[in-house]
């Protein structure tokens, strides 16, 4: 393919731009061939049913019956969303894995809900889309959160809920997290079916991890059995002059993203849900190699 041909073939999404950096061979899959992932794992069904709670919880629901509300959002991404037809690789029986999803979600949601700074906030945006334009092109997506401290700051929340927690010296590089700091200044985002220009600098951005609000349950080294894991959030800022240097770093990721090449993998592709295409093309790694790696790495959640 040309590189023009890949540009109208490919959408400039947050999620393309993550794929790309993950694995570029996983985003030649995914975004220019458009095959779908072989499987979905729990933990990523389990991830999007607590950003769709608390979507909820900050939109008139804060109240509401956790449990209820947490079924609800899964029930939605197993049986109803556009990736329904894509089946759910379960570890073990169906049903108690699903009961252990609906009593972790419950724990981290109780956790959320009763700390002030998440009560006394104000939910600016939630899950908003945004589009702008980066020399030319134009980027979408969407936004997990933006929100107005009791302090009046300003701050950019990702929601993540991966078990292992990100790494804290990452998140001022994170392109994603500029990305969505240069969409709030200089893009738009829908509103009530409208476009808007917020032209917002927020005060901080970064992760909110939210298993961060499980509970210890037996005891360890300086903690004790109910303690939660820990600060959820993992943030920096983003200066206006970051937000023009992005513009370079773009520059770099598009030159290489629309280059027709042979796309390298970065020694995962045994790992996601796009292997048994890696597999094929790399003889390298056999299909019975390529399964104790999905397996290993979903126990740590970490494939994608």
């Amino acid at each position: 393919m040309t590189k023009q041909e890949i540009l109208n073939t490919i959408e400039l999404r947050q999620s393309t731009l993550k794929t790309w950096l993950s694995c570029p061979l996983m985003y030649k899959y995914r975004h220019i061939d458009k095959l779908e992932p072989a499987f979905r794992y729990p933990g990523t069904v389990h991830g999007s049913a607590l950003h769709l709670v608390l979507s909820w919880l900050h939109s008139g629901e804060w109240k509401g019956d956790l449990r209820a509300l947490y079924t609800k959002a899964l029930n939605y991404y197993l049986y109803a969303s556009d990736e329904e037809h894509i089946p759910v690789r379960w570890k073990r029986d169906m049903a108690k894995e699903i009961e252990a999803l609906k009593a972790n979600g419950v724990e981290i949601l109780e956790n959320y809900r009763s700390k002030e700074y998440n009560k006394d906030a104000v939910v600016l945006f939630s899950e908003v889309q945004f589009r702008v334009k980066i020399l030319g092109y134009l980027f979408t997506g969407t936004i997990d959160q933006v929100r107005k401290n009791v302090d009046g700051t300003i701050s950019l929340i990702d929601f993540k809920s991966s078990k292992m927690r990100p790494n804290q010296y990452a998140i001022p590089n994170d392109l994603q997290l500029t990305l969505y700091s240069y969409a709030l200044k200089f893009g738009e985002l829908l509103v009530d079916n409208m476009w808007i220009r917020p032209n917002l600098l927020v005060s901080r951005a970064g992760i909110y991890f939210l298993r961060a609000h499980e509970v210890y349950k037996r005891k360890v080294p300086g903690k004790e059995i109910g303690d939660e894991k820990g600060d959820p959030f993992i943030m920096t800022s983003k200066s206006l002059q970051d937000l023009r240097a992005f513009r370079h770093e773009i520059r770099a990721q598009l030159s290489a993203m629309v280059k027709p090449w042979y796309y390298p993998n970065t020694a995962s592709c045994s790992f996601c849900t796009y292997a048994m295409h890696c597999v094929s093309r790399n003889d390298k790694v056999p299909e019975k190699d390529a399964e104790q790696a999905h397996e290993l790495l979903n126990e740590l959640e970490m494939a994608e």
